[in-house]
């Protein structure tokens, strides 16, 4: 019989301090419903966790780009039925006006109305925006400059867009000089991609701009037309951020200002009256067209939007697997280690009392 080291409660002491840090690890668990609380207990899990929480959330803002997507489109919709009623009165106007049963002066009453119809179908593609970006002008947010609009003043610098010319060197004609343009601040070259937005710095290019003088496409031989710009989409998030995660919509596609349409003749004769009748079809067969690509394209957002919620519930259920705890396993374990935790202190208390015989030796 020793006093000096009692071995047994050593051991029930051992015992006892591992079931009690189980019992605690249980609780941590139960009280979050992770199986994972600390990289100890799985950290290739954890790691694999981690990564598709981040796809997850990226996934629900992607789903939220779709549906703002959608609504930028509904926008673009609305506007072009109204373009297209505009453009209804307008043809039942030139119709009136391409009969001989109209004088001359009813003419130019209906003249009048069919002009306010047709500022009206250019403020309301010039004012249709969602967040800043025009939707009907054909830009998307671009800013057009045509060959008859002044490039502006002051600075000398400006974004345009390049079209008509394929990739490579673009060639413009300044006065009687040739100017080859190029990606340079200051050199002449500029390396175009077809469509893509250019900087042009036309002070650089010898080109004087002050307040005074406005430069305008014409004044460089008209070589120099703004095209439209693209709105994009990020509907997913596969990685693949600047394709297939993409869905874009060309700016040129839904161009309904009064020139892109063509309906530019006054129903003032009988036979301007002819004659803004058929551009009046051609414009509504390509506000029509418009309409077509919209719907086409909310139909492939709408599908998007579907796909990238499927996604987020198997991300999720997915890392559930690795991360969620099961809560009635855990339970049994736990329900288990109070047990043995309760006998385990009993065991010490009987442990550290068993020293006590060793009195009865003394007392002889």
């Amino acid at each position: 019989m020793k006093i000096n080291t009692n071995v047994s409660a050593l051991r029930a002491h051992g015992n006892l301090t591992r079931i009690n840090e189980d019992v605690s690890k249980s609780m941590a668990k139960l009280s979050s419903g992770f199986r994972i609380t600390r990289a100890a207990d799985d950290a290739a899990g954890l790691g694999i966790a981690n990564v598709l929480r981040a796809d997850i959330r990226a996934l629900g803002q992607a789903a939220r780009n779709s549906e703002q997507a959608n609504s930028v489109l509904n926008i673009a919709e609305g506007a072009t039925g109204t373009v297209q009623k505009m453009l209804e009165r307008m043809k039942e106007l030139a119709a009136q006006a391409a009969s001989d049963s109209v004088d001359s002066a009813g003419r130019s009453r209906i003249t009048t109305e069919y002009q306010a119809l047709r500022n009206e179908i250019d403020r309301t593609v010039a004012t249709v925006k969602f967040q800043g970006n025009t939707l009907l002008n054909g830009a998307f947010g671009a800013t057009i400059n045509t060959s008859s609009t002044a490039l502006g003043t002051g600075t000398g610098v400006y974004d345009v867009r390049l079209t008509g010319a394929g990739t490579g060197a673009f060639t413009l004609t300044s006065g009687s000089s040739v100017v080859t343009l190029t990606n340079g601040s200051t050199s002449q070259t500029l390396g175009v991609t077809a469509g893509a937005k250019q900087t042009l710095n036309f002070t650089s290019l010898g080109i004087s701009i002050d307040t005074n003088q406005a430069v305008t496409a014409t004044s460089v031989a008209g070589n120099i037309s703004v095209g439209a710009g693209t709105g994009t989409f990020l509907v997913s998030s596969s990685g693949q951020y600047s394709g297939n995660d993409q869905i874009s919509i060309s700016g040129s596609s839904l161009n309904l200002s009064s020139t892109s349409l063509g309906v530019s003749t006054d129903p003032t004769t009988l036979a301007n009256a002819q004659t803004a009748l058929s551009q009046i079809d051609t414009a509504i067969t390509n506000a029509n067209v418009a309409v077509g690509v919209i719907g086409a394209l909310q139909s492939r957002i709408e599908t998007a939007t579907e796909n990238v919620r499927t996604s987020i519930q198997n991300f999720s259920a997915a890392e559930s697997t690795i991360r969620d705890l099961d809560m009635a396993a855990e339970m049994t374990r736990f329900t288990k280690n109070q047990v043995l935790q309760q006998a385990g202190t009993a065991m010490l208390a009987q442990a550290n009392s068993a020293g006590q015989s060793v009195l009865t030796l003394l007392r002889g």
